[in-house]
């Protein structure tokens, strides 16, 4: 991960702790002077301190300020577990759930997936472990769907997972080591942020524009970090809701080219209709493509089923990763979602899907327009925008103020790929977004 000010407070002070020199039940600098002292805003040093207080290498004294707790134990966690709990401090948030307005969650309410599901009989030659890859059922389904968008797929190119997250997990064993540099989005998918650190492999934020992601900064951060993975979303991205248009698609796959890059395509939206823009995918069929699709945001979350689709050779490699490192996945829920699609009810919670989140987003986008709020970019379809802040504005004190309230907002901050204080702003879930004590929020802020 590249390091941000507040990482440098926090490994310099951390540091000092561990050698010694700052011993137990020492005061830290206060604020201002750490602020002084780092070059550095008194937000990004309350995080740092904030830090060192979950890391339980500080303490905070009502009207006395920040004290060294205890050195570091032996047992302690590595401290890429440490900092990779850090950047999931939403996803708890979104578990955990202790509100009563969700407009930052990531996922559509529970009402509009799937409430039910047909009873599944296994054959016998399902009932064991099945193949590596995964259910041929389900894998003749995903082949069929990527046929019908015009791709050319075979179900050899496709291997399960249980979800995205899983499958997230096996192209990083795969093709990465500690110490590696990767290139993501920016902003981004802040779980994969938090694999990333956890596997000990650097990433550097490619800047997201309305139009996808800026292929002349990709091109010169490939060619400053030696990248040879680049990790994006071409449609309705999480957390900005654009999606990448057919120049833009055309210009990072030549850089792709140029550099011997693989391009990770994490599209939690690959099978819901009207979202506009290029899939990658089109335009490569899988020559340095890898396309991760999951069925948690338009069947269940419950379900934990994904998939990867990739060139034969690679498809195969991450089948006996997979095999090394959980067997296989559950041939009963794949069985499960094959006989979804092909009963066709799969479409029609698609489609419905589709149709509920163009009216609440319209709604949404109408009702934040009358406020004075703008949106990074209009939004090509799925589940996500972003909504600007006004310059200056700390989207994390944005988010705590709402919580109070109980309203559960993402700020944008913990989607940054590295600390940048530019581009304020709220990823806001359209499926949850109309909600009166969220608007009533919203104009407190003006």
């Amino acid at each position: 991960m590249a390091q941000t000010k507040t990482d440098r407070i926090f490994h310099a002070l951390r540091e000092r702790i561990e050698a010694g020199e700052l011993a137990e039940g020492v005061k830290l600098m206060s604020i201002r002077q750490a602020a002084a002292h780092f070059d550095a805003s008194k937000n990004i040093v309350v995080t740092a301190y904030d830090r060192l207080v979950a890391h339980g290498l500080a303490a905070s004294r009502q009207g006395a300020g920040f004290y060294v707790t205890r050195r570091l134990a032996a047992n302690a966690e590595p401290l890429n577990l440490q900092e990779a709990s850090d950047n999931i401090s939403l996803l708890h948030a979104q578990l955990d759930r202790p509100y009563t307005v969700l407009v930052g969650d990531g996922r559509p309410p529970g009402a509009w997936l799937l409430t039910s599901a047909p009873a599944v009989t296994l054959t016998h030659e399902e009932v064991g472990y099945g193949a590596p890859h995964g259910l041929l059922a389900l894998r003749d389904c995903i082949a069929a769907g990527q046929i019908a968008a015009g791709i050319e797929v075979s179900p050899a190119q496709i291997v399960t997972t249980f979800g995205a997250n899983h499958a997230l997990d096996l192209v990083l064993r795969r093709f990465t080591r500690p110490g590696d540099t990767v290139l993501v989005d920016d902003p981004g998918y802040y779980p994969l942020f938090a694999k990333l650190t956890l596997a000990g492999v650097t990433f550097v934020g490619v800047p997201r524009t309305p139009r996808g992601p800026d292929p002349a900064a990709l091109a010169a951060l490939a060619d400053l970090h030696g990248a040879r993975l680049f990790f994006t979303q071409s449609l309705a991205q999480n957390p900005t809701g654009c999606s990448i248009d057919l120049p833009t698609a055309h210009a990072i796959l030549q850089v792709a080219a140029r550099r011997d890059m693989l391009i990770i395509d994490d599209d939690p939206f690959i099978d819901l209709p009207g979202v506009s823009g290029t899939r990658l995918a089109e335009l490569d069929q899988f020559s340095r493509v890898i396309q991760i699709g999951t069925y948690s945001k338009i069947l269940s979350p419950s379900l934990r089923s994904g998939f990867i689709i990739a060139s034969a050779e690679i498809a195969d490699s991450l089948a006996e990763l997979k095999m090394i490192l959980v067997v296989n996945s559950s041939s009963y829920t794949e069985r499960l979602i094959a006989q979804i699609i092909r009963s066709r009810r799969y479409e029609k919670v698609r489609t419905s899907l589709a149709r509920r989140l163009e009216r609440e987003r319209s709604n949404g986008i109408s009702r934040l327009e009358q406020l004075g709020f703008s949106l990074f970019a209009p939004p090509s379809g799925g589940l996500y925008g972003w909504i600007r802040l006004a310059e200056g504005t700390n989207d994390l004190d944005v988010a705590h103020a709402a919580a109070g309230h109980g309203i559960f907002l993402a700020p944008g901050t913990l989607f940054r790929a590295a600390e940048d204080t530019s581009l304020p702003g709220l990823r806001v879930n359209w499926s949850r977004v109309n909600d009166s004590r969220f608007f009533s929020f919203l104009k407190g802020l003006r």
